[in-house]
Parts: C-alpha cells; structure tokens; sequence
C-alpha cells in the first residue's frame, strides 16, 4: 500500500506543496507507467506568477527510470542529476533516476485538481513491484526576488493504479 511521509518529519512549507500523486498504466505502452504529480499553492497564492518552478524526483527504487511520458508532453528543461549538480539534456531528453524539471512563467493554483499537473513515464518498474522515490518542488516568484521550496515527500510502496492525496 503506497504511503508517503515528510523528510524531515516537522518539515513545513506555506506556499508550495506535493499535490496528488498516481501511478498508472498506459494503453499501448506496455513498458512505460504514467506518474502524474500535481504541485500546488494554497488559495491566497493562487493569482501569483511564478518566474519558475521546478519539480526534482529522486527514484530509489533500482533499476526504475523517469523518462518523457508518450503520451502527455512534458514541457519544461528537462535536467539530470550529476555528481551532485543538474546538467540541462535538451532536446534528448535521456532516462534519469535523478531528475529536475522546470518550468518557466507558470501560474499556480489551489486544490486537487486544478494545479500544475506534471506527467512523466517510469520504465524499469518490476511486474507486480513497487516504486519508492523523493518528490519536492521549488518556485521563484515573478514579481520579487522571493523563493519558495516544498517539504520533501518520501514516497513508498506505490504500485500501479495507486494514487496519493497531496501532502501539505
């Protein structure tokens, strides 16, 4: 059964926060899964422009790779993690364990359905096997030198056809 839990545990974050999280199958892609992760702000945020933001996923799971989903475009700069630095891999796109998406002037919203909805495929899950990673996200303010970052989200257990609510 899939769970998740902030790291550290008394993390707290007032402006950005994981929202659902799923893990599906996709009709003619039988080795690509679709993980879809929403990131949100809370209403009084919600006419805010950000300059950027960025989703980072750390896959701990051996084996499993996020890559461009085949179905939904990913837009954004697809980076991946390198002895300890984000190397930009535009256009290629190439399959990482470590990556770091951002998005450039996006408008974020509140509640489960309406914020910035993120789709990526995963290859390399085990039949019948779970996926445990690290999701977390980070967002420049468009009107004023202000940063912003979300608690980071430890995912585990999560399985096809399951889906997490988002974790504040």
């Amino acid at each position: 059964m899939a769970s998740y839990t902030k790291e550290p545990p008394n993390c707290q974050s007032d402006i950005l926060f994981i929202g659902t999280t799923g893990l599906r199958s996709l009709a003619g892609h039988p080795d690509v899964e679709e993980m879809y992760i929403d990131l949100l702000v809370p209403e009084n945020f919600g006419k805010t422009d950000f300059k950027e933001v960025a989703l980072y996923i750390e896959v701990l799971t051996a084996g499993v790779n996020i890559v461009p989903n085949p179905v939904h475009d990913t837009r954004g700069e697809w980076a991946i993690g390198k002895n300890g630095t984000w190397v930009v891999t535009e256009p290629s796109r190439p399959a990482t364990d470590r990556l770091r998406l951002k998005q450039f002037n996006q408008h974020l919203n509140s509640g489960g359905i309406n914020g910035l909805s993120i789709y990526l495929g995963v290859t390399g899950l085990p039949t019948n096997g779970a996926m445990e990673f690290y999701a977390y996200g980070d967002a420049q303010y468009v009107t004023a030198v202000v940063e912003t970052k979300s608690c980071k989200i430890h995912m585990s257990d999560f399985y096809d056809g399951q889906q997490l609510p988002g974790f504040h």
